[in-house]
């Protein structure tokens, strides 16, 4: 297999990167606060602002700049309308517009998970995580289950790190919550933001920023399935160095996992802040993530009856050499520029490198009469990847007579570059009642070995995106925004004609494409008061889906769109906050094989999904906290494909059958008390349920998994500097299936229980 060459995509962009030093953009504001603080944002006049720690900060860097001038005095920060909690139509998710605009002035959906939140529920991963998002669910078909991978409105999500893209929608990476300030999704098509956007949308990870201030975190976690793990989050300003603050999070996990699923993470994350000046910023970053998880590609396999088999929920039908290997290395620059009141600038540029080694189960089918499964295969991959992104935006604030625009303007360079390596292993017939797996590559059982592609995918793309955020008078707001990408794109190499058969054919092949994609979005907001916003919005997305998953690439991009009307409000005093919206999502030009084609994919696929969603927040008395979320669709396959299920002897159209992997309805509820004095003040109890509707694993929808209830508890105690806390999973101990695995469903976790403790000093 080729090697990557990792830098060469850098040396495009040195000069770039010198003029750092003279271009720039709007800070983006510190998120709310660390983990162990308030999560909530001070609004001070005027509108939002950094909180009052980060106010320190400034004057603190100013200060040393200054050699230590005596008795600084820190500005004063007026509090005129309490504070901002998270996800509020007061909040500035920055994922919704990419400026400082508010949530009830946005007219989409946005939705705000906060570190407060991960930390009271005991999160430690992203399928934890992700509940408190209405409709988001996990997608077995693009993690493999070894990478996170979820669909919104039933349809696909891409990632963000901290508004740069953060890889592609198959064979990504397990996310991990440690360095995860907040976490936003913006629903449905992003494109006109952010270019490579799925059609679901775009999951945004802010991660924490570095403070002047000093302050200092670590913990541990026992629990489970022999699960361990340690972090430390150490910030503050960097001796010697005025006007340098730093952060490093580093953190260390083993699980044994439910069912052997292994997982062994070593992170570590050093950032630095430089006030260049009073309105020059630069920021630096970097992430070194080395993670090695076993994969289960079929969970609990169907019988010939298409129910679940009756085996215990422990069985494994994985074989015992599975595994992936996965090292990130990721290097972020970014420059901020106040250029005045009204105008600001940012610079960003991140590359990526990427090598990620693969061994898992492919093919499978459900069991037949005697009980076998037959047509499984294995794969063993190698991906070496480089992601390299330079963008350049600004953001102007400016009136024409009594109407007000926030105008942001942008251009974005994106380099992808990878080589890609498949052999394609042929696997002996199992019993599914009595399950005998393979142990190496060298088992009797594994046949074969043969090249299934060698390649190598290139990518060029440049674009230019608009948006105007427009306050036609207090009450009626608009947005409008479009985006060009130009994009020339390459896979070329070697492909068998079939993989799993050895003695076919392998040639050379080249697909070789410019796309030129628009998208754009626009809506508009009426508020009758403050506290109340009716919305409408229409949004498109483009993209060409990079992965090394598929055999080739499309040759076609794909397309999406989205209709969503609905209302954000605040309730009974501040106490309540409630959003509802009615949407129709759809995708489009995904490759299909329609009857007749010759068996040609052609891109005629479309999925569509309509539906209602609901978020909740509500604080009825002080330290009682309750959140949720629900949705009811109808998602539908709307392409005229065919699909063969070999094992019932059924061939049949999929239109309008309901898309593989995707409930119908799924709510999520989570209440937490903390008393307020007294001996036990600090002391909190949470309670949450879990529903999800049931779902099918096949596209002809013959193989149903089935709905669930899930109960999780949770206790904390806060003394001092040293916070303790269980987190207690799945209570009443209910065998269930989190999501379709293809042929099978995966087990969830049963009852159990994880303790932490955590230090703080600050």
């Amino acid at each position: 297999m080729k090697q990557l060459s990792r830098f060469k995509p850098i040396s495009r962009f040195l000069v770039p990167i010198t003029l750092f030093c003279s271009w720039s953009l709007i800070p983006v504001p510190a998120a709310a606060q660390d983990a162990a603080t308030s999560p909530d944002t001070v609004i001070s006049q005027g509108g939002t602002s950094p909180d009052a720690a980060t106010a320190q900060d400034a004057v603190a860097t100013q200060d040393a700049g200054k050699e230590k001038e005596k008795n600084a005095t820190l500005p004063e920060i007026k509090v005129t309308t309490g504070r901002v909690r998270p996800g509020t139509i007061e909040d500035v998710a920055r994922t919704g517009s990419k400026t400082d605009t508010p949530l009830r002035d946005i007219p989409a959906t946005v939705n705000v998970v906060p570190a407060s939140t991960l930390k009271e529920q005991g999160v430690i991963e992203m399928n934890d995580a992700m509940r408190n998002v209405s409709s988001v669910q996990p997608l077995m078909g693009g993690g493999y289950g070894f990478a996170n991978s979820f669909t919104s409105r039933g349809l696909a999500l891409s990632f963000f790190r901290d508004y740069i893209p953060d890889g592609n929608l198959q064979n990504n990476y397990f996310r991990t919550m440690y360095d995860i300030e907040r976490i936003e999704v913006l629903k449905g098509p992003g494109s006109a933001l952010f270019g490579v956007a799925g059609p679901g949308g775009s999951l945004n990870l802010v991660t924490k920023q570095p403070r002047y201030s000093f302050g200092l975190s670590a913990g541990t976690m026992l629990g489970s399935f022999g699960t361990r793990n340690g972090y430390v989050d150490v910030t503050g300003a960097i001796p010697y160095l005025p006007n340098v603050a730093g952060r490093l999070i580093a953190d260390m996990e083993h699980t044994d996992g439910f069912r052997g699923l292994e997982r062994n993470i070593v992170e570590a994350s050093p950032s630095f802040t430089w006030r260049l000046a009073d309105d020059k910023t630069l920021h630096v970053d970097y992430d070194h993530r080395e993670l090695k998880i076993k994969p289960d590609n079929y969970g609990i396999l169907f019988d010939a009856n298409s129910n679940i088999a009756n085996v215990s929920r422990d069985t494994r039908y994985y074989s015992r050499f599975n595994k992936t290997d996965h090292t990130i290395n990721r290097l972020g620059l970014t420059h901020h520029w106040t250029l005045s009141d009204t105008l600001s600038m940012r610079t960003a540029f991140v590359y990526d490198a990427r090598t990620l080694e693969l061994l898992r189960n492919a093919g499978g089918n459900q069991g037949n009469a005697a009980g076998f499964s037959t047509g499984r295969t294995a794969y063993q991959q190698f991906d070496n990847a480089g992601y390299t992104t330079l963008q350049n935006e600004f953001v102007w604030k400016t009136s024409t007579g009594p109407v007000k625009h926030t105008f942001l303007g942008g251009f974005e360079y994106k380099n992808v570059d990878i080589n890609a390596a498949r052999s394609t292993y042929t696997l002996d017939r199992i019993n599914i009642f009595n399950p005998v797996v393979e142990t190496s590559l060298n088992d009797p059982k594994v046949n074969g070995g043969s090249l299934t592609f060698d390649r190598h995918i290139g990518s060029d793309q440049v674009s230019f995106y608009a948006q105007d955020q427009i306050d036609l008078t207090e009450q009626f707001k608009l947005r409008l925004g479009i985006r060009n990408d130009l994009v020339k794109y390459s896979d070329k190499g070697l492909q068998r004609a079939n993989p799993t058969a050895h003695g076919s054919p392998i040639r050379y092949r080249e697909i070789v494409q410019t796309k030129s994609m628009t998208t754009y979005s626009t809506g508009g907001v009426y508020q009758p008061t403050q506290n109340l916003a009716f919305y409408a919005g229409y949004s498109t997305g483009a993209f060409i889906n990079l992965s090394t998953e598929p055999q080739a690439l499309s040759t076609a991009p794909e397309t999406s769109d989205q209709v969503e009307v609905g209302a954000k409000m605040m309730l009974f005093d501040g106490k309540a906050d409630l959003n509802v919206a009615l949407f129709q999502s759809s995708r489009n030009n995904y490759f299909v094989t329609l009857p007749g084609s010759g068996n040609i994919p052609t891109p005629d696929g479309k999925d569509r999904t309509r539906g209602v969603e609901v978020s909740l927040g509500f604080r009825p008395v002080a330290g009682w906290s309750i959140i949720g979320n629900g949705v009811v669709m109808d998602p539908e396959t709307r392409a005229g494909n065919v699909a063969t299920n070999s094992v019932l002897g059924i061939t049949r159209s999929v239109f309008g059958t309901r898309p593989v992997g995707v409930a119908t309805t799924m709510g999520n509820l989570w209440m937490t008390y903390e008393i307020q004095s007294g001996l036990a003040r600090g002391l909190m109890f949470g309670f949450g349920v879990t529903y999800k509707g049931d779902s099918y694993a096949d596209s002809l929808n013959l193989l149903k998994v089935p709905s669930y209830v899930v109960f999780d508890a949770a206790a904390s105690y806060r003394i001092k500097k040293v916070d303790l806390a269980v987190n207690i999973k799945n209570l009443t101990d209910k065998t269930y299936y989190t999501n379709p695995t293809f042929a099978g469903a995966l087990p969830g976790n049963p009852l159990s229980a994880f303790g932490s403790i955590r230090f703080n000093f600050n």
